[in-house]
């Protein structure tokens, strides 16, 4: 299989890796307005969801592109899948916007600092994973070697750090959002909700390079 790769050298770029970056600048776009949040100030959701609106143009320019190609060195199933997931990173991205734009309760000093941490994280997560799709296009399109086998391996292997540290992260979030003085039950459901869809980004962005790295060993 690995040689049905060099004959692909023909192909134009896919749209792998211009999806995965319209995908990073709502991760982007996120961490900003999370931080603001922080600081007590407005949230822009509406800025997420431009960048999620411009993902989802993406999407559809690569799906169409992926219809289009009669052969592919992997199979098309596989590739639609990974586009699939990372549309919900996305889509998750303004999701957690719009429920930060709902209400921001008086945030006691170890709470800030988990959701920061939070944040810091997710958009980590977001940027190894476009690394890694970007050295997973240009195998597709230029031929699989060594080198670019290696740079997805160890970039999903960064996302798998990522996803277990913030995981930790969220597990303290919700335990000290429980355990916080002050906070009226609905605030705490509230908060607890935001953790919850902060760490789905991350999760859904483990997911997507899982996807990408059965790809690669099936190859």
């Amino acid at each position: 299989m690995a040689q049905a790769w060099y004959r692909w050298r023909r192909l134009g770029p896919l749209g792998l890796a211009a999806h995965t970056e319209a995908v990073e600048r709502a991760a982007e776009e996120l961490g900003r307005e999370l931080r603001a949040w922080l600081r007590g100030e407005g949230v822009r959701a509406d800025r997420v969801s431009e960048a999620e609106h411009a993902a989802d143009r993406a999407k559809r320019t690569l799906r169409a592109r992926l219809n289009s190609l009669r052969r592919l060195p992997v199979p098309r199933s596989a590739l639609l899948e990974l586009v699939w997931h990372q549309d919900e990173i996305a889509d998750l991205c303004q999701d957690a916007a719009l429920l930060m734009a709902l209400r921001r309760p008086e945030l006691p000093v170890e709470l800030v600092e988990g959701f920061s941490s939070l944040g810091e994280s997710l958009v980590r997560a977001v940027h190894e994973y476009h690394l890694a799709v970007e050295a997973f296009e240009e195998a597709l399109t230029q031929g699989l070697d060594e080198e670019r086998a290696q740079a997805v391996e160890e970039g999903v292997d960064r996302i798998n750090l990522l996803e277990h540290e913030s995981d930790l992260v969220e597990r303290a979030l919700v335990r000290d959002t429980y355990q916080a003085e002050g906070l009226g039950d609905f605030d705490r459901y509230h908060l607890v909700q935001l953790v919850l869809m902060l760490g789905g980004v991350v999760d859904q962005t483990e997911n997507a390079a899982g996807d990408l790295r059965l790809i690669m060993v099936r190859v």
